[in-house]
């Protein structure tokens, strides 16, 4: 893997690199740094195959699976830049792992568990990092997440549902056609049951789209009572997209309709616009 650039933005300490692997294929990595902890966001395949509208990476398609050494190798450059001090604000170390960055992790399931075993194994075998500071999003690829709650792993479990209703789903994340909303979260809850963790919401917010607060108070009637978390993501907009941000007064409606069902709920903080911080970005204006 060869850096084609690096680009950084929050005066230097949200710094994103763009890939080439041995074979030309582009892919994206994204380190921040905030006062109180470091993550780094990571790709586990070359584009996405899950379609999904509104995501860069997904309109660009599945190129291919990176190699166990692929993914681990973002990481492993990550904790270089902090160590070497690259990265404003002097030496630091790696705490959050997030594999949110371009592809579906358990659409590539052998090579991802396989990094996390690398990435988490004691030293001299592994980086000895830990488990609890890595999270694992998907779109819900029930099968997959019935075989993850059986590895023994005490990572965190996101599920990308962007929808709380089976209408609205099918279209923003097509695999809603073969697994259900109801579905996916039984299977999220299974996986919260035997890790102990806590499961990850994710939800990007879309202008007149899915930001309703109706839609919220869905969302938190589907949720009640779960050891869950609701991460709201304002959408970060794709050059050329219909698909924007939600407004501020239906972003604040949203997150009232689903706290008032004791739902926790937070709305994440914003990195990267300037430097194509939406995954795929960055790749799709190198090609």
């Amino acid at each position: 893997m060869t850096v084609v650039r690096h680009l950084s933005t929050d005066q230097g300490t949200t710094r994103k690199t763009l890939w080439r692997l041995f074979d030309g294929t582009l892919v994206e990595s994204v380190l921040m740094r905030y006062p109180d902890r470091v993550t780094m966001c990571i790709s586990s395949q070359a584009g996405c195959g899950m379609n999904c509208p509104f995501c860069a990476t997904g309109q660009a398609g599945l190129d291919r699976n990176l190699s166990t050494a692929e993914i681990v190798h973002q990481i492993v450059d990550g904790m270089r830049a902090l160590r070497d001090g690259e990265v404003p604000g002097g030496p630091a170390r790696l705490s959050n792992i997030v594999f949110m960055g371009m592809g579906e992790p358990l659409a590539n399931y052998k090579r991802v568990i396989g990094a996390i075993r690398a990435l988490t194994d004691p030293e001299p075998d592994g980086l000895g990092l830990s488990q609890r500071g890595i999270t694992v999003s998907t779109v819900g690829l029930v099968p997959a997440i019935h075989r993850l709650a059986d590895e023994g792993l005490k990572c965190r479990l996101a599920i990308s549902l962007h929808a709380p209703d089976d209408e609205l789903r099918d279209t923003l994340v097509p695999v809603n056609t073969r697994w259900k909303v109801r579905e996916v979260l039984d299977a999220g809850f299974e996986y919260t049951a035997k890790s102990g963790r806590r499961l990850s919401i994710e939800y990007a917010l879309i202008r007149d789209i899915n930001d309703q607060a109706w839609r919220g108070d869905r969302l938190g009637r589907l949720l009640k009572g779960k050891p869950v978390h609701v991460n709201l993501i304002p959408l970060n907009p794709t050059p050329g997209s219909k698909w924007t941000a939600s407004r501020p007064e239906d972003e604040k409606a949203f997150v009232e309709a689903i706290a008032a069902h004791g739902v926790p709920v937070t709305v994440r903080d914003t990195r990267g616009q300037e430097i194509d911080g939406a995954c795929g970005q960055l790749a799709a204006t190198e090609r």
